[in-house]
């Protein structure tokens, strides 16, 4: 069976830009992430799925490190998914990162996003 588990509209502050104020003033994002994976069983067995918990500790902890593209924290999000359920039947990990703030003045743009997606 296929089983898609996602966590949405994860609320996080990121230390990610090209100038030093914006690393030390940090980024509000929200993240939406979702893995996809196959299991021939559950059986109420915390190995056999991915903990939710385990995505927001995980998501935390990638926060703490300082990047210069939401893209590099994207993939090390993914990079990250990759090794921490590798003993998962995993088809893929899909993250998307939106910043509702933009710098440029004067622009009526509600905000961006980078999505991507790693198959497996």
């Amino acid at each position: 069976m296929l089983i898609l588990v996602s966590v949405q509209k994860y609320h996080i502050f990121l230390p990610v830009g090209w100038y030093e104020d914006e690393i030390r003033i940090k980024t509000e994002v929200f993240i939406d992430l979702e893995v996809q994976y196959e299991s021939s069983k559950i059986n109420d067995d915390l190995s056999n799925t991915i903990d939710y918990a385990e995505i927001h500790r995980l998501l935390k902890k990638m926060a703490l490190n300082e990047y210069k593209l939401l893209e590099s924290f994207g993939e090390k999000c993914l990079l990250e998914i990759q090794e921490k359920f590798k003993s998962l039947h995993l088809k893929y990990a899909k993250i998307r990162i939106t910043k509702p703030q933009i710098l440029e003045f004067g622009s009526s743009c509600s905000g961006q996003t980078v999505e991507m997606r790693m198959d497996f």
